[in-house]
């Protein structure tokens, strides 16, 4: 990479707007350019660097590979700007991987939740490590629908948040993690309301890992229209 090259000044300032939203810095936070990123003033810890990560890859539609992450990318503000400029009308297409068969293993097993707390029903595809798809039904009977709300049941957003958090933990999950792993972070955006009954389609991708941290790009939808999507952290024991 050209470590010499001019950094556009308005691509910087929107990285320093996305650092600023994604840290929780405030819209007045001064941001410097050479502020290092990794044990510096601002010293990101694991979850931080998957968020920011994640937030650059969607915003400029770049792919940041893990290799550099460590090395001169995060250096400081000025750096990852560079590297955003470098990259972002790089092509980052290629064939997706066939999803492995589900019939030969119950996924929900893998699962650290009991059969009472599991929103997943059922799991159609699994590419261990990489992706999973999925189906939560609900038939307007079950108890939590009759509190929310009376007459007019709704699906709690908790609850779908919770189903897709459960198959992004079977997507990531691979043959070496012997325990299931942990919410550590989500974002979850609704675009329409859920009326029982419904048979919510999820699906999970893993977009990036860092260390033990795997970031899940995840959707739920109903008869073919999204109804909730966002990104889901899940932590897993190494």
């Amino acid at each position: 990479m050209n470590g010499t090259a001019q950094v556009d000044v308005e691509l910087l300032a929107e990285v320093k707007s996305i650092l600023r939203r994604d840290l929780k810095l405030g819209p007045d936070a001064r941001i410097a350019d050479d502020m290092p990123l990794i044990g510096g003033e601002m010293d990101l810890d694991s979850l931080d660097i998957l968020l920011v990560i994640s937030s650059i890859e969607k915003h400029f539609k770049i792919k940041i590979p893990n290799e550099v992450v460590g090395r001169w990318v995060f250096q400081d503000v000025s750096t990852l700007t560079r590297f955003v400029q470098e990259n972002r009308n790089a092509n980052s297409g290629g064939a997706k991987p066939q999803a492995a068969d589900v019939a030969a293993k119950n996924w929900l097993d893998r699962l650290p939740h009991g059969p009472e707390f599991r929103f997943v029903s059922a799991v159609h595809a699994v590419d261990p490590g990489k992706s999973a798809n999925g189906v939560w039904k609900v038939d307007g009977s079950e108890a939590f629908l009759k509190a929310h709300f009376p007459g007019r049941p709704i699906v709690p957003g908790v609850l779908v948040t919770e189903g897709l958090a459960q198959l992004a933990g079977i997507a990531a999950s691979t043959e070496s993690d012997k325990h299931g792993g942990m919410l550590a972070h989500v974002d979850i955006k609704f675009e329409s309301p859920i009326v029982p009954p419904a048979a919510i389609e999820l699906s999970a991708n893993v977009a990036r890992v860092f260390g033990a941290l795997r970031m899940c790009e995840v959707v739920a939808s109903v008869s073919g229209r999204s109804v909730a999507r966002g990104t889901v952290a899940i932590k897993f024991e190494t």
